[in-house]
C-alpha cells in the first residue's frame, strides 16, 4: 500500500511502483491490520458511515446495515466501539475493509478471536468478493485458513520464502513417500506404499475380507512449514 518503503526488490501494484502512487490509488485498497484504528467513542454505524463519507458511497445507510448484517453486528450496529469484544472489533474492521468494495483487501489474522461459526461467515464473504474479482493478501499463522482461502500461498520463516505455490503443489512437492492405511470389515490393519495399494487391496479380497476405509498420509501446510522451518519456530 506503500505505507511502509522497502530495502530490496521490486514491488508493482496496478502496474504502478507504490513509490510513484498517487491519492487516486488507495480507493483500491482495504485492509484489517493489527492496529484495528476505530473510533472508540464512535457507534458501529458511525464508524463505517465515516468511512462511506470518505469514499462518497451513495446509499450508504442502506449498505452499512447490509453490512452490519453480514457480518453479524446488526443487534449492536448502536454500540459504541469502546464497549465491543475483540471479536466483534474484528468483525467490524472487515466490515470497514470492505465496505467501498476495493481491488484489494490486506488482512492480517482477520479471524484471530473469532468463534467458528463467525469465522465461517468472514470466509464466506471473502469468498463472495473474490467470486466478483477481488484480490485478498492474507497473512496468517492458522494453516487451515491459508489452505482453504488462499489459491497461492507463500511461506515465510525469517524473513524468506521457503516455498510457494498453491496448498496441494507444496504438500506434493513435500511429501516424500506417501503411506496409506487401509483397514478391512474384519477389523484388519495394514499399511502399503501407494504404488502397492492395488496389490494390497487384490490380496484383501482374496482373503474372503472386504476394505472398509482407506486413509493416505499426505503432509498437511503445518507439517511442511514445520519441516522446512525446523522446530526452533
Amino acid at each position: 500500500m506503500g505505507l511502509a518503503d522497502y530495502c530490496e526488490g521490486k514491488v508493482s501494484v496496478f502496474g504502478k511502483n507504490p513509490r510513484e502512487y498517487d491519492g487516486s490509488v488507495y480507493s483500491s485498497f482495504g485492509c484489517v491490520l493489527d492496529g484495528d484504528g476505530l473510533y472508540e467513542r464512535l457507534s458501529c454505524f458511525d464508524n463505517l458511515e465515516v468511512f462511506a463519507d470518505v469514499y462518497s458511497i451513495e446509499n450508504k445507510r442502506e449498505m452499512i446495515l447490509n453490512l452490519l448484517d453480514r457480518v453479524g453486528l446488526s443487534d449492536a450496529r448502536k454500540r459504541k466501539v469502546s464497549d465491543l469484544s475483540k471479536g466483534m472489533r474484528q468483525r467490524l474492521s472487515f466490515a470497514r475493509a470492505i465496505l467501498h468494495n476495493p481491488k484489494i483487501v490486506i488482512l492480517d489474522e482477520p479471524t484471530s478471536g473469532l468463534d467458528p461459526a463467525t469465522t465461517l461467515r468472514i470466509h464466506s464473504l471473502v469468498k463472495e468478493l473474490q467470486n466478483r474479482g477481488t484480490s485478498f493478501l492474507f497473512t496468517t499463522h492458522n494453516m487451515s485458513e491459508a489452505q482453504k482461502m488462499c489459491g497461492r500461498l507463500a511461506l515465510i520463516h525469517r524473513g524468506n520464502i521457503i516455498e510457494r505455490g498453491s496448498a496441494s503443489e507444496i504438500c506434493m512437492r513435500n511429501a516424500g513417500k506417501v503411506r496409506v492405511r487401509i483397514r478391512t470389515e474384519q477389523g484388519r490393519m495394514f499399511e502399503t506404499d501407494v504404488g502397492e495399494l492395488e496389490k494390497q487391496i487384490g490380496e484383501i479380497c482374496s482373503s474372503g475380507d472386504r476394505v472398509a476405509a482407506i486413509h493416505s498420509d499426505e503432509p498437511s501446510l503445518e507439517g511442511v512449514f514445520i519441516k522446512l522451518a525446523g522446530k526452533g519456530l
